[in-house]
């Protein structure tokens, strides 16, 4: 912040200069002065594609994790640290989404299959503790406390707990898939962060 006053105290000074002496003929060169004085005042500092490429080559699929990541409009324009508190949300909108399909299949299959609902119970009871665990994970990002979100590998035994839990061929499978690589997604970013300068400042 203290950088961009001074920008704008300099550009706002040539601005008048300029006006003074030149009058309108010297604006074109304003606005090359502008540009290229702002790259090195205001330098960008956004997730580049290098470190994406970098952080989803150690998924299972890597062109998920990229898609996810960048579904997140911040991400284009986010740092190293708002990266990590991106995967966590992400992880905890897909078990949100979960959470609520397994309660609507539980409710289903409540008059018919008491076995069946016992299941649908188990995962609902499970995706909780899950979005608890992933809350916990949200709060230490935002408190830049990185080294201290280490649960999340375990958060993908939950989802296949409840998975292994289900009758043969259960319809919940492919959001079963979603939630493992959207955990896979933000274990592996919040790794990155934690080995990264830029987010130990």
């Amino acid at each position: 912040m203290y950088y961009l006053v001074i920008y704008d105290m300099i550009v706002l000074g040539y601005l008048q200069h300029i006006i003074h002496n030149n009058g309108l003929s010297g604006l074109f060169s304003f606005c090359c002065f502008s540009v290229v004085f702002s790259f090195f005042i205001c330098p960008s500092h956004g997730v580049t594609q290098d470190v994406l490429a970098t952080i989803c080559s150690q998924t299972q699929n890597q062109e998920y994790c990229i898609g996810l990541l960048q579904s997140d409009p911040r991400t284009s324009s986010a740092d190293i640290p708002l990266l990590s508190l991106i995967s966590i949300e992400l992880a905890i909108h897909q078990a949100d989404e979960n959470y609520h399909t397994f309660v609507q299949y539980k409710k289903k299959k409540n008059s018919t299959r008491k076995g069946l609902s016992g299941s649908f119970g188990n995962c609902v009871t499970i995706y909780q503790d899950m979005r608890d665990k992933l809350q916990a994970d949200h709060q230490l990002s935002q408190q830049r406390q990185f080294e201290k979100i280490t649960n999340l590998g375990g958060l993908t035994t939950l989802a296949y707990n409840c998975e292994n839990g289900l009758p043969f061929s259960p319809p919940t499978a492919s959001i079963t898939e979603d939630m493992l690589l959207t955990l896979q997604t933000a274990i592996y970013v919040n790794e990155y962060v934690q080995s990264t300068p830029e987010s130990n400042v």
